[in-house]
Formats: C-alpha cells, structure tokens, sequence
C-alpha cells in the first residue's frame, strides 16, 4: 500500500512565551526542546531571548526537536545609535549561526527609521537587507522571511509593502505570515494569504478579539479595543486560512506565539494554553492514510456509461 500524509504541517511554538515573560524563571533551550518533544510538537521557533549557543542546540535536536527558524524581531533602524548597531548585530551573529546549524530560516523585521512613512523607509531597508544579510544568508544557505508585525520597527505590514518589497525590490526575501496583525489594521487576512502564499515560509499561529462596543467610542486610535487570543478565540477562520495554505502548497511549520494574557500568568497556564492550541489546530490537519494498490482488473462498463 501506498502512503499518503494530507495536509499537515509540524507544529511548533515560539520559546517567546517561555523566556521573556518576567513571572517565572526563563526556561533553557534544552528544558524547552524536552517539553515539546514529550508533548507532541515537532520542535520550536527559537526567539531573542535564547542565547546563541551552540551546545544547546545540539542538545535540543538530541531530544528530538526541530529548530524550524530563528526569530528576531526588533527595530534594526531605531533612531538611537546604540539600539540600531546592537539590533543589527544580533540579526547578523543569527544569520550567521543559522548557516552553522543548519536552520534554514531566520524571521526578522525590516526595520523603520522613525518620523518616516513607511515607503520613506524603503531605500533604508533595501540597503540594509540587500547589502547586509541577504549577502550573509546566501553563503549560509538560509531564507530570510520578513514578519508582518507592525509594533517591531517594520515596513512589511500589509499586503501592498508586501508587494513593493517582496515583489519589486528584494523578490529574495520571503514572507512570515501571522494574520492577527492583519484583523486589528481591518485587512482581509484570506485574500493576503491567496495573492502572497507563495511568498510565505513561515506562519504565526494566534488570534485577535475585537471589542467593537469599545472601538465604536473609542474610535481605531484608541485603547483597549482590540486584543491578542489563543487560536480560536478570536476573529480569525482557521479552517479557512488552513486551506489557504494547502492551496499554497505551504512547507513550513504551524508555530503558536502565545501572546494571550489572559493565560500567560503562571507556568501552568502557558503550557495549558500551548497544549490546547496544538489540538485546535489538530482538527484542521489531515491524518495519513493508506492507499490500497490498485485492482488487478478494473470493473466493466455497464449501462453503456464509459470511462471519463
């Protein structure tokens, strides 16, 4: 019999959640890798916080997780000198070190020089990424994919900077797709996935609610009308975008970045909260099966009806 697996791409999670959150001791890369691998993630997305050594790498593939990508998501053209060279060299020491290891893909943000629009920003970004990692990635053999959060210092935000980036000036570069930034900015989050999904590498797994009694007085300049979810909890179809990204022929990971405070306030609830995100997206995943061989010798026609 023949094998076939559906649509089911790995999930993973975002270490974010377990190492940035001030209410518990960070958790080491192993410690992590341990944890999902015994609880049926394939492996992790591995954030800023996680220091770049190699011994712990190798040691979170040993239990048996895969490293899907690295992640850095900051302004890498923040006004402040400092912060713009520290930023940029954090993501070229990870681009470089995802050559060494053998990840074959870093998540970054573009950067955005602030009092500038976004467009303002593009010949500052094109220089940075073209002449700077995309260089660096090439020797290394890694795909560098722009996110699309605007809070990180980012010009990559909607589906019409996806263009002018990703379509006119670096095609190289790919797309991290997380459609909760799309509901709170009122972009169709589907029709971005159907015209882009060939340009996506690398998807973000969570959710938006909208207040819209809140949004009605307080107006989309306002606070509190709109908040980050566990999948499911939110606006957002995830049936619908699974099938979108089946239709796209999507090769990466389903990486859950939990951003939901309502359980994020002690260790329990965040690995509650990441078990029961990897099982609402289960139900969406297509389970293997077996094809039986084909028939020694196919049915005859009858009631003059032919083969197609």
């Amino acid at each position: 019999m023949s094998h076939y697996t559906g649509f089911a791409p790995p999930i993973a999670f975002h270490t974010n959640i377990l190492t940035i959150f001030p209410h518990f001791q960070p958790w080491s890369l192993p410690k992590l890798a341990r944890w999902a691998v015994e609880n049926g993630f394939a492996g992790l997305e591995v954030g800023p916080a996680v220091p770049l050594v190699a011994a712990d790498f190798a040691a979170a593939r040993a239990a048996g997780a895969t490293i899907f990508c690295l992640t850095y998501g900051r302004n890498v053209l923040a006004g402040d000198p400092a912060e713009r060279a520290l930023h940029q060299r954090n993501v070229l020491d990870r681009v470089r070190f995802a050559g060494e290891q053998g990840i074959p893909l870093v998540v970054l943000a573009t950067g955005r020089a602030p009092g500038k629009t976004l467009r303002q920003n593009l010949p500052a970004v094109v220089e940075w990424l073209g002449e700077q990692v995309l260089p660096l990635a090439r020797q290394g053999g890694v795909t560098v994919a722009i996110e699309n959060c605007p809070a990180v210092g980012n010009i990559a935000t909607s589906p019409a900077m996806w263009h002018t980036l990703f379509d006119g000036a670096l095609p190289e570069l790919a797309l991290g797709f997380d459609p909760s930034h799309l509901v709170w900015q009122f972009v169709d989050p589907y029709a971005a996935l159907r015209d882009f999904g060939h340009k996506v590498r690398h998807v973000h797994v969570k959710d938006t609610a909208i207040d819209r009694a809140r949004l009605a007085v307080e107006g989309i300049d306002g606070e509190g009308w709109w908040r980050y979810t566990l999948p499911g909890w939110g606006e957002l179809n995830w049936a619908a975008l699974i099938a979108g990204l089946q239709q796209a022929d999507y090769a990466g990971c389903l990486s859950i970045e939990h951003e939901d405070a309502l359980w994020d306030r002690n260790e329990g609830q965040v690995l509650q909260s990441l078990l029961w995100s990897k099982r609402f997206l289960e139900r969406y995943l297509a389970e293997p099966v077996e094809i039986p061989p084909v028939e020694a010798h196919a049915p005859e026609a009858v009631a003059g009806v032919k083969p197609i």
